[in-house]
């Protein structure tokens, strides 16, 4: 296997101007991950949608139309009225009985930090992607406060608790998800270290600023994780929130 590493250049951001642009438009790491989904040539063919839920999701909805055809796997039964998708599984990913080499492209949006054990997912992942296809998949940093404050909030029982304070986004959709989290796959040694005896020619990690965390604070408390955004979160590579991952077989 060639493992090679890309950072994206995000430590430019680390100024004034570019502080004041990402408080005021917090989405830019979402954009980022659909241009470079729409940028893979594999996104024309077969698609699978890894962890879909009922619906794309609104960050997402720029990519719709620009697949070839796209199926889609999901533990929710509400997967089973999504509209978008030509075929569905009700079940985890990893037990789905899926063909051998039937994508080009798959993606797992906000899914990797739910992943219990990252070979058997990603063995998965290496199972059906035709030779040359690509996997592509964002999570939040496990380097990052957020992962360490969000897996705390979970091991202590205050999850339902954190859900109900904190309410939802202006789209409606749950800003904490009811799905348990265990940050077992969303770092690069993880992930080079599951992958190690599979069949990826190229694995491909890029991190981005996300400054939304600062949600999961009361108001008067908030200082703190725009200080660690402003101070290094936008500024250093490998600690910005999101790690985006790029696996080619």
């Amino acid at each position: 296997m060639i493992a090679t590493q890309a950072f994206n250049g995000l430590v430019r951001l680390g100024t004034e101007a570019a502080w004041h642009e990402l408080m005021a438009d917090r989405r830019g790491f979402q954009r980022e991950f659909v241009r470079l989904l729409s940028e893979s040539p594999q996104l024309c063919g077969r698609v699978l949608d890894i962890g879909c839920g009922a619906g794309l999701p609104m960050p997402l909805s720029e990519l719709a139309g620009r697949w070839g055809t796209m199926d889609g796997v999901d533990p929710d039964p509400a997967v089973l009225e999504h509209p978008c998708l030509n075929q569905r599984w009700n079940n985890t990913f990893e037990d789905v009985s899926i063909p051998a080499e039937t994508y080009d492209l798959a993606w797992a949006y906000n899914v990797l930090e739910h992943i219990p054990e990252p070979y058997p997912f990603l063995a998965k992942v290496d199972r059906v992607l035709k030779p040359g296809g690509v996997f592509w998949g964002l999570t939040p940093n496990l380097t990052h406060p957020f992962a360490l404050l969000s897996r705390s909030i979970e091991l202590i029982g205050l999850k339902a608790f954190a859900r109900r304070k904190i309410g939802r986004t202006e789209s409606g959709e749950m800003v904490v998800n009811d799905y348990p989290a265990y940050y077992r796959c969303n770092s690069p040694m993880a992930i080079r270290r599951a992958t190690r005896s599979l069949n990826f020619s190229n694995v491909t990690f890029y991190y981005h600023p996300c400054l939304q965390w600062d949600t999961y604070f009361p108001k008067w408390l908030r200082w703190w994780p725009r200080s660690y955004d402003y101070l290094l979160g936008t500024r250093v590579s490998r600690l910005m929130q999101i790690l985006i991952v790029r696996l080619e077989k």
